[in-house]
């Protein structure tokens, strides 16, 4: 089942390559029928799911290079199961935007599928090798869409985002052979597989450059401050269909990176480190907010809140608590949402004016009260409003920091800090939303149509789930409750040395 729900986009990925590439409507079916399954598939899983099961479930294992242990090894836990419905729900959003794609329709989603394919095995992947090569595949797609479809400075930002990630790919694989080679030296036996490496015991030395290579890899994905260089520059030359999978699900990727690997891997390294990472966080949540509210393009202003929003993952997972990791698996779900309806909005508003600078587009709201109304509950959700998702994850990460052991020096500042970038989202969102939709202008937009079917299909399903999370968050955080228990107490049992207590939290 897992391996359907990953292989379905990869396959029709490589059918729409033998497909004329006039034949929009058979390229239609193809995408649109892979991206739906796919997203059905997810949903079932999520219906049979045992949430009273801390563990790996619907796992497959195949031998895949015998002669060194390489499994081609999937499974999913409540943590990675919200992220995989979210990468298939969203994926699925993202075709449906691309159906308006003009210049290379048939490449484009093939690329777009090919992309879902990679984030869906980052998230279901047992095995370092086989995480290690999904986590490559996501790369090579997203490379050709921003360089080939997307606008403005385009090939400075697909470079930069290429080389950031390159850099952190090969970190991480050092440090996934590091880990082999101690459980190897401990046990005699060679393996890649996660849930054995994991209660492998590490060294002190050892675990610090481990933990700094994974670390790094993932926080350029994140992206952590100060690894974000990256991040404006590629979100404002991103096609909008690219984007939503990009800061929706591959963002997370990263954070999901640390739950699987740095938390439970090296525990003493992140003892160590985690007031640092913590302040780093914080630092990004207030950088990322205070640089939106000076931003006239929508797309950069969002791409900056983005920055701020994924600040406060980071700092929820190094909480290093129940509460704090729960919220930040939460909103890793909620930011994923809301991002992605305001880069379809953005996208919108562009498409019908021509602009997306907020000099240039006043008082649309006469025109498209849909629109007006579907925008003011997105931005709503992103300013944290109760009642709404943005609320509930930020409520819970901040408890988690408020109450973390790990942070606790700094608790109070960091919830303050958290607290100031508040704030600020409300003056961009709200500046985002009245300017666009409420001021006035001499030259009154009398021309301008509403959303239509199409643009009203692909956000209500947004809507519809920030209403209810927000309201009902229940069933989401009792999926991954059990997991988060399991992620925060785990034992190293391999070549602990006698008389030495065991690693707790």
């Amino acid at each position: 089942m897992l391996s359907l729900i990953v292989f379905i986009p990869l396959v029709a990925s490589l059918v729409l390559l033998f497909v004329d590439k006039d034949n929009r409507p058979l390229i239609r079916m193809v995408s649109l029928g892979a991206a739906g399954l796919s997203f059905l598939l997810s949903i079932g899983l999520l219906l049979v799911f045992d949430k009273t099961n801390p563990g790996m479930q619907f796992e497959c294992a195949i031998s895949w290079v015998p002669l060194l242990n390489i499994q081609y090894h999937v499974g999913v836990d409540g943590i990675s199961l919200l992220l995989l419905v979210l990468t298939t729900f969203l994926s699925g959003i993202a075709i449906l935007y691309s159906m308006k794609q003009e210049k290379g329709f048939r490449n484009f989603l093939a690329l777009m599928l090919a992309l879902e394919a990679g984030t869906l095995g980052v998230f279901v992947a047992l095995d370092t090798i086989l995480f290690y090569a999904f986590w490559e595949l996501m790369l090579v797609p997203t490379y050709f869409l921003i360089g080939l479809w997307g606008e403005g400075r385009r090939v400075y930002a697909t470079t930069k985002f290429v080389l950031f990630t390159l850099v952190g790919s090969l970190l991480m694989l050092v440090a996934i052979v590091g880990v082999t080679v101690v459980h190897f030296k401990a046990t005699g036996t060679l393996t890649f597989d996660i849930q054995t490496l994991v209660h492998t015991h590490i060294d002190s030395a050892s675990q610090t450059w481990m933990f700094l290579c994974f670390f790094l890899a993932f926080a350029i994905k994140v992206p952590v401050f100060p690894f974000h260089s990256w991040l404006p520059h590629t979100y404002v030359a991103c096609p909008i269909p690219t984007l939503i999978i990009l800061t929706g699900a591959m963002s997370k990727t990263g954070a999901y990176g640390f739950l699987r690997f740095c938390l439970p891997m090296f525990p003493e390294a992140v003892a160590e480190m985690g007031l640092v990472i913590g302040a780093a966080a914080a630092t990004g949540i207030v950088y990322g907010a205070w640089i939106a509210v000076a931003q006239k393009d929508l797309k950069a202003l969002v791409a900056y809140s983005s920055i701020s929003h994924l600040g406060f993952i980071t700092l929820g997972i190094f909480a290093l608590n129940n509460v704090g990791v729960e919220g930040s698996v939460l909103q890793m779900v909620n930011h994923g949402i809301i991002a992605a309806a305001l880069f379809i909005i953005v996208g919108i508003l562009e498409e019908k004016t021509g602009s997306r600078n907020l000099n240039d587009i006043r008082g649309l709201g006469k025109s498209m009260p849909v629109l007006y109304g579907m925008f003011m509950l997105v931005t709503l959700a992103a300013l944290g409003l109760p009642g709404l998702n943005g609320f509930v994850g930020e409520f819970l990460i901040l408890m988690g920091v408020w109450t973390s052991h790990l942070l606790s020096d700094l608790s109070t500042i960091f919830v303050l800090m958290a607290g100031l970038a508040i704030v600020f989202a409300s003056i961009y969102m709200l500046y985002m939303f009245q300017g666009s939709m409420q001021e006035t202008t001499l030259k009154d937009p009398k021309d301008l149509k509403d959303i239509d079917r199409t643009e009203f299909g692909l956000l209500l399903p947004a809507c519809v789930l920030i209403v209810f999370i927000g309201l009902f968050p229940k069933p989401f955080i009792d999926r991954v409750s059990l997991s988060v228990d399991t992620l925060l107490t785990v034992e190293k049992t391999v070549n602990v040395h006698a008389g030495e207590d065991k690693d707790h939290h």
